[in-house]
């Protein structure tokens, strides 16, 4: 009788082991991060529960739905789409704890989860519990790279982390010293190539998020647009079919004077029911259009936009742009109407929603101005600068146009490649604008701080960050501190 409940015992250990929990990554594992990390969101839900069926004790299936829950959330910002999914990553992380400590999914996986967690709250304004699942995430990729040397794919999220610790904004870094957290950009941003550029066995399990990641790393915290470009244009980039990183072009393209390029884009992802559905295209279209002073064809492309889109995020800065299109049209009584729903709509959480309330509890935009930035931003250089010709601070009434007028002969010069001229204009801006609430003074100290250290002036464009750094209650404070400090950082190994 011992004998045969030792044999039942045996037995019963045996299929248990089987069938415990495990991390696999397999082809079809591989099929569901790349239709996920493309934003075919509702086919990797489907292909998730059918894998669920045949093997329901695989861990990796709740990382990649993860995957999939966060890029909803975070692209849609639907809140009743975050009722019932922001709950579900806590779940995951329970689940993910109760697999084998001895594989390197293990801390690796419960890390991305904590850090879809947290990038999410952050879209549902719940930045303090963002901010201990990020300092979760960043500890845990520390650990397993540690304990999991050879596992590159965990790079990319520590060497990501890093970067973006390293450059937090003077107003956050209380937080991350109460975190415990530090970081450095160069280490940061080279384990993040260092894995793009490797073919070991583990080169696919996160090569879209690294490739999406990398031009954000180089232009963000590099400030190296021409790098970044060249990045983007040199690798084998799909993205007619990957929406990420489609997604991530237009971004960068549209925010870096190149709206037909964007546009090229836009008209041409792959359009079908596999994908998940995103106003953020229309935003991107009216920005692009409205840059070619395309007034009608923005104007379709925002009110898209602020009719589809149930989120916070970027609605007072479309409604500013839509109040714009009728305000060059000189329709005034919409222009209000939209200018109104500026104070009404969205939040306030990014710098450009932030500016947009601010600009519109104050007066219009001066008519010749408000044209030329948005050429100039578009790319179109020569048109802004035709449009500001003979034209003279005498031509402006208040110090904040005289400032920005000032600030846009710079910016303009400085994207047409007369550095020395533009400094001689950002020097004026800092002097008009210094003590203003607009941005103009600030972005012109970092532009002069940029094209220093592109000279290799160091001593100058450090001296120049700091200056930014200086300027207080300005729009795009946080940002362009962080750009700011990421000079700083750059120019002091140089």
């Amino acid at each position: 009788m011992k004998k045969v409940f030792i044999v039942c015992l045996f037995c019963f250990n045996s299929v248990t082991s089987i069938f415990a929990q495990q991390f696999i990554w397999n082809e079809k594992t591989q099929q569901i991060y790349d239709a996920a990390t493309s934003l075919r969101i509702p086919e990797a839900r489907k292909f998730i529960a059918i894998e669920r069926k045949i093997n329901p004790n695989n861990l990796t299936l709740a990382l990649l739905e993860s995957y999939a829950d966060f890029y909803q959330l975070f692209l849609n910002e639907n809140p009743i789409e975050y009722q019932k999914i922001y709950p579900e990553f806590e779940k995951k992380i329970k689940l993910l704890e109760s697999g084998p400590k001895n594989s390197p999914f293990y801390l690796y996986s419960i890390a991305l989860v904590h850090l879809h967690k947290s990038v999410a709250a952050i879209r549902f304004d719940k930045n303090w519990e963002a901010a201990l699942d990020f300092r979760k995430a960043y500890i845990l990729f520390k650990d397993n790279k540690k304990a999991f040397p050879k596992f590159s794919p965990n790079d990319v999220y520590y060497g990501f982390l890093s970067s973006v610790i390293g450059t937090i904004p003077k107003g956050y870094q209380w937080m991350a010293s109460i975190l415990g957290m530090t970081g450095k950009i160069a280490e940061g941003n080279a384990l993040v190539l260092k894995y793009i550029k490797s073919n070991d066995e583990y080169s696919r399990y996160c090569r879209n998020e690294a490739m999406f990641l990398y031009p954000y790393l180089l232009m963000i915290f590099e400030s190296n647009e021409k790098k970044a470009f060249n990045f983007l244009e040199s690798y084998p980039y799909d993205l007619e079919h990957n929406h990420l990183h489609a997604y991530m072009a237009t971004n960068l393209y549209l925010n870096h004077q190149q709206s037909d390029q964007a546009i090229r884009i836009l008209e041409g992802i792959e359009k079908n029911e596999a994908y998940l559905p995103i106003p953020f295209w229309q935003l991107e279209k009216g920005y692009s259009y409205l840059n070619q002073l395309k007034l009608e064809v923005a104007q379709k492309a925002l009110l898209d936009f602020v009719s589809n889109f149930k989120g916070q995020f970027y609605v007072k800065d479309a409604y500013e742009k839509l109040s714009w299109t009728y305000f060059l049209q000189g329709d005034i009584k919409k222009a209000d109407l939209y200018r109104k729903e500026v104070l009404n709509k969205g939040n306030q959480i990014t710098d450009a929603d932030k500016l947009a309330y601010q600009n519109a509890k104050s007066a219009w935009p001066h008519p010749i101005l408000l044209r030329a930035r948005l050429l100039s931003d578009g790319g179109y250089q020569s048109n802004a600068l035709q449009i500001l010709s003979g034209k003279t601070t005498n031509d402006f009434s208040s110090d904040a146009e005289k400032t920005e007028f000032a600030y846009r002969l710079g910016r303009i010069n400085e994207l047409m490649d007369q550095p020395d001229a533009a400094i001689k204009f950002y020097k004026s801006a800092i002097e008009k604008g210094h003590e203003l609430t607009e941005y103009f003074a600030a972005r012109a100290a970092l532009q002069i701080g940029l094209i220093y250290e592109k000279k290799g002036e160091y001593i100058k464009a450090i001296s120049y960050f700091n200056e930014c750094i200086e300027m207080k209650n300005h729009a795009f404070k946080n940002s362009l501190d962080q750009k700011a400090k990421a000079g700083i950082q750059r120019c002091s190994k140089s």
